[in-house]
């Protein structure tokens, strides 16, 4: 009988735990939504084609919007390591299904640079820097 009796406290334990972080992504992505814009596709294109070009904006935007809650749209200035509860390793396979769609190798792609900012506008002008190489 203590096995199911750990079984339900590891159970309950597991959605106090998904409660507490959905209820603090809800505040975090509504606090990013009042100070700043919510740009549709086009708008964010716009935004960000100046930096970029519009075929990576596009494509960004394509791997960006799922991360973000819905509702939420990405913006060129966002963090997406501070403003949303991404895994770390994310942007590697945003770069990756980047050169598989234009054609490039990820490997042969410049490092990023430590102290670079981490907004997705900073990390479209890496898409282009590392593009003209």
């Amino acid at each position: 009988m203590s096995g199911w009796w750990f079984a339900a406290g590891c159970i309950v334990l597991y959605v106090l735990i998904w409660l507490w972080f959905a209820r603090k992504w809800r505040r975090d992505a509504s606090a990013l939504e009042a100070r700043r814009p919510n740009p549709t596709r086009a708008e964010f294109v716009a935004l960000l084609s100046e930096d970029a070009g519009a075929e990576i904006a596009e494509c960004l935007w394509d791997e960006l919007l799922p991360s973000w809650k819905p509702g939420l749209t990405p913006h060129p200035d966002d963090d997406f390591l501070k403003d949303l509860p991404i895994d770390h390793d994310e942007p590697g396979d945003w770069l990756e299904h980047y050169c598989e769609i234009a054609g490039y190798d990820w490997r042969d792609w410049p490092e990023w640079q430590e102290g670079r900012p981490t907004t997705v506008r900073s990390f479209a002008r890496w898409l282009s820097e590392g593009k003209e190489r």
